[in-house]
């Protein structure tokens, strides 16, 4: 995790501190989602005008319909929250991987709020406290909070409940690869019906007719040891993977791979978890032609402070990509 404990200096000299203790900053945004950020929605939403922030929060996150609206409506006005979207310095903030006041971004409150209603929606549906790992909720909240981290699973979370504890176990990363409920219940349906969904071949597909350094991406994301950190996959999304990945631009080989000294596979698990983060579009604006050299820049020099290099293992890339995403 990265620090959060960073002093901010002001011109005047003086010093503003990010809370540094994880509670801490859980305890602060959730502070201003009850409070600032309601008021907000409150203005917005006419029906919701004379509730209280409390009550706002605990309606909302306990429905996943709701909570998608308001995540949408955030999207659609992010101008309505520009007060709350700054930084420590109370720089405007548009950039949902860049530190607010609270010293996480967007990106991480969402993750943060989509994983307070998966605990919710386990608690209601499966029985037992989602911090108990001993109880039904606590152990699928357990086996799946590492994967909830973008909104658009914030609908996904009651489809998520019904799917077999060992199946969400055995899916792990995968499950990030599925965005469609039907698939979900499909894979549900299937298991407690003990008929399993073949849901990748266990023979790594023949390499296509590709060009030279897309084929050397398709070896890699199908090398067993890149298959065991990032999940199996279909061969249609391996293409589309590979395809992003050899689109990448030479400052992304010289200033990311290069200085860091990266293998083939090492390379590959980053990419594809700034690919999950980022989606196809994101992805390309930013390793692609002619792509941002000051974002690759960032990224290549925060793995290098976390000492990333030819030595890492592969199974904390995930992890330490996600981290230097959030600064």
């Amino acid at each position: 995790m990265p620090r959060d404990d960073v002093s901010v200096k002001k011109a005047s000299g003086a010093s503003l501190r990010l809370p540094h203790a994880h509670n801490d900053v859980v305890r602060i945004i959730n502070d201003t989602l009850k409070g600032r950020v309601a008021e907000v929605f409150r203005s917005l939403i006419p029906a919701f005008a004379s509730t209280s922030g409390e009550e706002f929060y605990d309606i909302v996150m306990a429905n996943s319909e709701m909570l998608h609206g308001c995540i949408s409506i955030f999207r659609r006005n992010r101008s309505a929250f520009r007060n709350l979207l700054v930084d420590a310095r109370g720089r405007p903030v548009n950039d949902d991987f860049v530190a607010l006041r609270c010293g996480r971004s967007v990106h991480d409150v969402i993750a943060m709020i989509v994983r307070t209603h998966a605990k919710r929606h386990f608690k209601a549906t499966l029985g037992g406290d989602p911090n108990d790992p001993t109880s039904r909720a606590g152990a699928m909240y357990k086996a799946i909070n590492e994967y909830l981290i973008h909104d658009w699973q914030v609908s996904l979370v009651p489809h998520y409940a019904p799917l077999p504890l060992a199946k969400v176990q055995e899916m792990g990363p995968r499950l990030l690869d599925i965005r469609e409920s039907e698939i979900l219940d499909s894979i549900a349906g299937a298991t407690k019906a003990a008929t399993l969904l073949p849901i990748h071949s266990p023979r790594a597909p023949a390499i296509p007719d590709l060009p030279q350094p897309e084929q050397q991406w398709w070896k890699a994301l199908n090398d067993p040891a890149a298959v065991k950190v990032l999940g199996a996959r279909p061969e249609s999304e391996t293409r589309e993977l590979v395809a992003a990945l050899g689109e990448v631009n030479d400052l992304v080989h010289a200033d990311l791979f290069a200085r860091l000294g990266l293998s083939t596979l090492q390379a590959a698990v980053i990419m594809v978890t700034a690919y999950k983060l980022l989606g196809r579009a994101g992805f390309t604006a930013q390793f692609g032609i002619p792509g941002k050299p000051a974002v690759v820049a960032a990224i290549a020099q925060r793995l290098d402070k976390r000492e990333v290099g030819p030595h890492t293992d592969l199974k904390l890339l995930p992890q330490m990509t996600e981290a230097a995403f959030r600064g």
